[in-house]
């Protein structure tokens, strides 16, 4: 393979695209000119201003909610990224992660942030759980890759996805409502209301409700329960609209989203690796042996926002303003793993699971003033502020029953998690000449975080007596877990048998843990005799505070050759907060919890966009060449901790510097027929250059393998992304049929950063091992969606059809992998089904 230093890139890849495209657009002839802006014009905010598509200096997408309907998204964020080369969308419990040209994070508990910025309507959410949701009634979805450090800020280093709903129209009463049906009996509503009150005051009211059946499997011939991925989902958005005079306008949006159904845990298939069988062999990885508890999810997303701006003579005051809240809870549907031949035995009485509980309160506020005029100098600069205070906690419970009596826990639990952020930024544009424009900008952040509660293991043994019961009991039915909902959580103050049963609001009808407590307590009120011993231990204090600040900037210009043809250059910087770990005990005694550095990535970009006619076929022609310089990149690893020989915790660390190389090319034909083709291709090299880390799978413990990941390419990172879409409108007497097909392909790629390579330690040294329980590669596949649809003349009624994953492929877009588990999380399966849409 052929590498290039990233001077030499910028000028090779500049020449070729300067060469390649002004031999074709200076042969256009003005009849061919008229034709290629027959090419739709599709304005964006990316920028933080509106403008064209062709006119954003960088590698953006935008779709509107008709485009998502015929291209199989609809109304599910997960399937966005069957149409956006390079971006990863995967679903755990309840969280969307979010992977873009191999920038992002996994880690989505309170010690960590996304890595792509997601916002509603331009404001910043900082947990992404329930967002999937809010895709209904907008006007468009935007892609932006790339840092966007300075105009976006906080946590944009991979990029952003910003969710734009359809304001309240001024000017046009309306109404549309749209129902559907499909398979998994799945039953959908979607509509709106708009109602311009008088000239300057309008109101819009919007709604979607969606049921359907799980999307897994129960695979245990024994059992009713309901398998995961049922949903039942009700959201509501209402927003005004006030022309308050003739330069100041008031915009405000309130929403609520509350889900329900059986949760989003992964499958686990580390039993079916070790009998010898891949992902790809299993004749369907969804169908899985479910037991003991049925899985749950009650989620409730509130937010509202408002927007006022004031036009004054050449610039323009915008204070806005959100609040959003988020009570996330999930019962995990536990399993034996997935069903593979010879895999049938379950214990339906086993009832060990997780139990999640997070809740979010944060305020962003933002002031920004910007220019209004047409003059050469565009400008905006302003002050962003956020604040968060979540509660965290985190179960994992384990039912031995008539296993042992023996007994271990795990709970993490986080009353009082603080975080905020305050950036100033400002960015400039210029134009030189008519056809030379240059940009540029800077912003400052600083970062803090707080967090105080209780983390680790819990353990309870019982040995002596005759009299001692069998099993030890509780998860059963009638088990109701609130760990934050306890008066204390200083551990000084109380045991750990007593801080346990304070986080437990009623045991279960099997439960006997209840009354063993007891035994432990006051060994001569023992229901199991006087003779009952036992023994146990519990969570560590956790306390840790983090600072830092940073700068991001970016520079760059556009050079237009034509009207239609512009070549661009830029260099951007984006940071993700860093933060601090689980507490650790020092030589001194105290407890520590050491923070790690924020990842920091610069951009080196080059390209140029273009519309042309290639024959008589008028055609957008985009490309883009791309260098990251990644560094300070953070992944867990084991180390050893002061106040226990031999004793160890998982920590993050800035472990890694990486650099990733691509090419982007974006393409539409309008072709005869009114037929049109959308193509894009990506390009892309995701290398580690140099980091060191103890292989963490291999369990806990200090004695690990220590494995040089240099060359390892980055997870979830496809060396080669291509879409196309192709689809047509019909024209007749009675209305306009329309239809499309679109299809992506992705090569393979990995989970996890040991790109699917086991190592062991032999005599000191780390070798090369041969353990299956550690695969995490993901085969290349293709993904297909379709869609028919009819309207009448009037415009007034609409029918379709759409099929999404037509292929029923199973691909997994995120792993859990380590010495106990590998637990897939995967896309959607097939879906299809019929709307009817009806437009007052």
């Amino acid at each position: 393979m052929v590498r290039f230093k990233r001077d030499q890139l910028a000028v090779a890849v500049t020449a070729v695209l300067t060469g390649f495209f002004s031999g074709g657009i200076y042969a256009q002839s003005d009849e061919e000119a008229t034709t290629s802006q027959a090419l739709e014009e599709v304005v964006v905010t990316v920028e933080r201003r509106e403008q064209t598509l062709q006119s954003v200096a960088g590698v953006a997408q935008s779709f509107d909610q008709d485009s998502l309907d015929r291209l199989g998204v609809g109304t599910n964020f997960q399937n966005l990224q069957n149409v956006v080369p390079g971006l990863n969308i995967a679903d755990q419990e309840g969280n969307m992660e979010i992977y873009i040209r191999g920038v992002g994070s996994s880690n989505n508990t309170e010690l960590g942030d996304p890595a792509a910025a997601t916002h509603l309507n331009g404001v910043y959410i900082p947990r992404p759980r329930g967002v999937g949701a809010m895709f209904y009634d907008i006007a468009r979805v935007e892609v932006k890759k790339g840092p966007q450090g300075t105009l976006r800020g906080r946590n944009a280093t991979a990029g952003t996805l910003n969710i734009v709903a359809n304001r309240p129209d001024l000017d046009d009463t309306s109404a549309d409502l749209e129902v559907s049906a499909g398979n998994f009996n799945n039953f959908g509503a979607r509509g709106a209301v708009n109602l311009p009150v008088t000239d300057t005051f309008a109101l819009r009211l919007a709604g979607y409700t969606e049921q359907h059946d799980p999307y897994f499997s129960n695979a245990s011939a024994n059992s009713t329960l309901d398998a995961a991925g049922s949903e039942d989902v009700q959201s509501f958005r209402l927003s005004a609209l006030w022309e308050v005079g003739e330069n100041t306008s008031l915009y405000v949006v309130a929403d609520q989203t509350q889900e329900g159904g059986t949760g989003y845990p992964g499958a686990q298939i580390k039993q079916a690796l070790q009998s010898g069988y891949d992902f790809d062999d299993l004749d369907d990885p969804r169908a899985v042996l479910y037991r003991g508890t049925e899985g749950d999810l009650d989620s409730t997303h509130t937010g509202i926002m408002a927007v006022l701006t004031h036009d004054f003579d050449g610039f323009s005051v915008e204070l806005s303003s959100s609040y959003r809240d988020l009570d996330f809870k999930q019962t995990n549907a536990s399993n034996d793993g997935v069903y593979y031949p010879g895999h049938d035995d379950v214990n339906q009485e086993n009832y060990s699971t997780q139990y999640w509980d997070t809740q979010s309160e944060s305020v962003v506020n933002e002031l920004r003033f910007f220019s209004n005029g047409d003059g050469a100098l565009s400008w905006t600069a302003g002050i962003f502020q956020f604040d968060e205070d979540q509660a965290a906690g985190l179960m994992s419970l384990t039912d031995v029953a008539g296993i042992e009596n023996w007994y271990n826990a795990t709970e993490w639990v986080m009353p009082d998690v603080d975080g905020s952020s305050l950036a100033v930024y400002a960015d400039v544009s210029y134009d030189f000449t008519e056809q030379l424009t240059g940009f540029a900008g800077i912003r400052r952040t600083e970062e803090e975080k707080y967090r105080y509660g209780t983390g680790g293991n819990y353990g309870f043994g019982f040995w002596a007596g005759e009299n001692r019961p069998e099993s030890i009991r509780w998860g059963s039915p009638g088990f109701v877990y609130d760990g934050l909902s306890r008066d204390e959580y200083d551990l000084s103050k109380i045991d750990a048998l007593s801080y346990l049963l304070s986080g437990i609001k009623s045991f279960g009808v099997d439960d006997n843990f209840d009354e063993i407590a007891v035994c432990l307590q006051d060994s001569d009120s023992c229901a199991f005799g006087s003779d009952m011993e036992g023994g146990y231990y519990g969570p560590q204090q956790q306390e840790g505070s983090y600072e830092e600040d940073y700068v991001d900037f970016r520079i760059g210009g556009t050079y237009q050759l034509t009207e239609d043809n512009m070549l661009f250059a830029s260099i951007a910087s984006g940071h993700k907060s860093g933060g601090f770990n689980d507490s650790l005990v020092d030589p001194n005694g105290d407890l520590i919890a050491i923070p790690y550095a924020p990842e920091k990535l610069v951009m080196y970009e080059v390209g140029s966009k273009n519309e042309l006619t290639l024959g008589n076929v008028p055609t957008r022609l985009n490309a883009s060449a791309f260098f990251y310089d990644y560094t300070d990149q953070v992944f867990q690893m084991i180390v050893a901790t002061a106040d226990d020989e031999g004793a160890s915790s998982l920590q993050n660390r800035n472990i890694a510097d990486s650099e990733i190389t691509g090419l982007e090319l974006e393409s539409k034909f309008l072709l005869p027929a009114d037929l049109m083709l959308d193509m894009t291709a990506l390009w892309l090299n995701a290398e580690i250059k140099e980091g060191t880390m103890a292989d963490t799978r291999q369990g806990w413990g200090t004695d690990l393998p220590i494995v040089d990941i240099s060359g390892k390419r980055l997870p979830q990172a496809s060396e080669f992304t291509m879409t196309m879409a192709l689809s047509q409108q019909l024209d007749t007497s009675a209305g306009t049929f329309d239809w499309s097909v679109s299809a992506m392909y992705r090569s393979d790629y990995y989970l996890s950063i040991w790109n699917n390579t086991d190592y062991d330690l032999v005599d000191g040294e780390t070798v090369i091992g041969s353990d299956p329980d550690y695969a995490d590669q993901v085969d290349g596949y293709v993904n297909v969606d379709a869609g028919i649809g009819f309207t009448d003349n009037s415009g007034k009624y609409r029918v379709e059809l759409y099929g999404a994953n037509l292929t029923d492929i199973t691909v997994s877009n995120k792993g859990i992998i380590d010495h106990g588990n590998n637990i897939r999380f995967t896309n959607l399966p097939r879906t299809y089904g019929a709307r009817f849409k009806v437009n007052f």
